[in-house]
């Protein structure tokens, strides 16, 4: 008989077949399991994925991953070779031969330019030398063709003849008198009259001068 030298009470029984034996080992869950004693097959991971909300929501993320790299992959490496492919075959290189026929043709369609332009400027100091127009401002009125040409001298005609009367009107009204009307003149000029005329009488009679084109 063991004696209880302390005099303690024992309160908890001891199981003294656990020390006795060993105690029974914990069973291993089954293989292919989660730890919670549910299988994972392909049939319980497709049911979460198309019935369970979080499965639902990991899935549309997990797409919308996919597509948006899938996106970036064929905007950086895929559609420029496919740009570059149609190009090319739109608008094929230009050989060399090619590139000197167009130079020739834009040589050639400038020369024409040129030409007509030079033309042009010719026929419109013909006509400035018959109206009596200065040569030096020819080159500014000369338009695309001989019509715009035309117009554009016509109103140089005018606005010239109305600078060369005010010019006139004014000589005579610096010098105290009025320029001679057409009435009081009888006699119409001609280009010997001009000649022998002195400078104050050309002046008197500029107006006619420049009308009558006498010098």
């Amino acid at each position: 008989m063991i004696k209880n030298l302390f005099n303690i009470k024992l309160i908890v029984p001891l199981d003294l077949q656990f020390f006795a034996d060993d105690p029974e080992p914990t069973p291993e869950p089954p293989p292919g399991g989660n730890g919670q004693g549910a299988e994972l097959t392909i049939e319980a991971v497709t049911a979460f994925l198309q019935e369970n909300e979080q499965g639902k929501t990991y899935l549309q993320s997990f797409a919308d991953t996919r597509v948006t790299d899938a996106i970036k992959t064929y905007e950086t490496k895929t559609l420029p070779k496919k740009l570059e492919e149609e190009i090319a075959k739109r608008y094929p290189p230009e050989t060399e031969e090619a590139k000197q026929l167009r130079d020739l043709k834009a040589q050639f369609e400038q020369s024409q330019k040129e030409a007509a332009r030079e033309k042009l400027v010719n026929q419109a100091l013909s006509t400035a030398t018959e109206k009596s127009l200065p040569s030096k401002l020819v080159e500014f009125f000369v338009g695309e063709d001989a019509e715009q040409t035309s117009a554009n001298l016509s109103v140089l005609e005018v606005e010239f003849n109305a600078a060369v009367n005010a010019e006139v009107e004014k000589r005579f009204k610096d010098g105290g008198t009025q320029p001679p009307s057409k009435a009081s003149d009888p006699k119409a000029l001609t280009k010997e009259d001009v000649l022998k005329m002195t400078p104050n009488e050309i002046n008197a009679n500029w107006e006619e001068i420049v009308k009558n084109k006498l010098l």
